[in-house]
């Protein structure tokens, strides 16, 4: 990029490969992260809650200027001083059209993932507690009820605060993943970057797999935030070991409708 911007990169939940998808870009472009790599900055949901307050309470004539000043005036420029190009990711979309409307000269990235493979990934993660919710949630889930009714929540929860896509730059965790040589193009444009689609493709092969929910038998990984070398048996797309086909009906049913406003089905 010709000069620094502020990359903001709104991913839909935890498990959402954003910490890829962030690996990704900075293989693109150089770019800072606040705090450390994988940090996550809850600057647009602040942003959001900012902006309803100053709607919500009364103020004298010139009190919304007076507030916006103070404390939207420098922010962009603390940010870019402080980190050049800088990669503000969060796994929410809560604040994502605030955001837009405060930094409009920045990038604003919504990274996707298909919402069943989330979930697979977030039920692989859980680990079992001790008490009667426990005990009753290891009887339902055998029969799908348990992961219909969690993915029912989950989809409710990103449906409330999903923004208006066609004002973000897109990108589909699957596509990155793939390798998708059009994707690849699309995302070297989009950073006017001085790279070609074979080199970033190589580029990606070298991204050790992080956050990788316990899956031993396909990174060998120990805990959650390894950063660990993939197996042959690696596959982040369609997974379906370790679940039986209600639970996995369960899981489809009731994640369709946000599958569908994500355009993973029709």
């Amino acid at each position: 990029m010709k000069e620094p911007k502020i990359i903001f990169l709104y991913s839909q939940s935890p498990r959402s490969g954003h910490n890829f998808v962030a690996e990704v870009i900075r293989k693109v472009v150089k770019c800072n992260t606040p705090i450390g790599e994988r940090s996550e900055i809850p600057l647009a949901p602040i942003l959001k809650d900012y902006l309803k307050a100053i709607k919500s309470y009364y103020k004298s004539v010139g009190g919304d200027d007076y507030l916006n000043d103070l404390f939207l005036g420098d922010l962009r420029k603390k940010i870019i001083n402080n980190n050049g190009t800088c990669l503000m990711k969060y796994t929410s979309f809560m604040g994502a059209n605030e955001s837009l409307s405060i930094f409009k000269d920045d990038l604003h990235i919504v990274s996707l993932r298909d919402p069943k493979d989330c979930l697979l990934s977030l039920f692989k993660g859980m680990k079992e507690k001790k008490g009667m919710k426990s005990i009753l949630k290891k009887i339902l889930k055998p029969t799908g009820i348990y992961h219909y009714s969690y993915a029912r929540k989950y989809a409710k929860r990103v449906e409330l605060v999903l923004p208006d896509l066609n004002n973000f730059n897109i990108i589909k965790y699957e596509s990155l993943v793939l390798k998708e040589s059009n994707e690849l193009q699309r995302l070297i444009h989009l950073f006017q970057a001085e790279i070609t689609v074979e080199e970033l493709s190589r580029r990606i092969d070298e991204i050790q797999v992080i956050n990788t929910s316990f899956y031993k038998e396909e990174t060998n990984a120990k805990g959650i935030w390894d950063a660990s070398v993939k197996t042959k048996s690696f596959n982040s797309i369609n997974r379906r070991k370790g679940f039986n086909k209600l639970q996995l009906f369960g899981i489809d049913l009731g994640s369709k409708s946000l599958r569908k406003k994500l355009g993973y089905i029709q």
